[in-house]
């Protein structure tokens, strides 16, 4: 089935003032000409904008950092105590 001029139009101007409204809204990046929305991108792709999912510790990295961190607490806990004790401090 082919789709005519007409709604490949609407749908052209639909995804561009999508991309204007994300614009807008963000402020993060200008285009000269609506012609620039109706490629794809519009966002930057510098080292300095972009995100990967590399780029943060695994989450399983990040569980096993604070068990860690609670388990070493607990051991200052009680290596706090057990001094106490043992000096006869209370």
């Amino acid at each position: 089935m082919s789709r005519s001029r007409a709604y490949t139009r609407h749908q052209r101007q639909r995804c561009i003032q999508r991309k204007k409204n994300l614009i807008r809204d963000g402020k993060f990046w200008i285009y000269k000409y609506e012609g620039m929305l109706s490629k794809g991108k519009i966002h930057c792709s510098c080292w300095m904008c972009r995100t990967k999912s590399y780029d943060y510790p695994k989450i399983q990295d990040v569980r096993h950092r604070m068990a860690m961190d609670a388990s070493e607490a607990d051991l200052m806990f009680h290596e706090k105590n057990n001094t106490e004790k043992f000096f006869g401090i209370s």
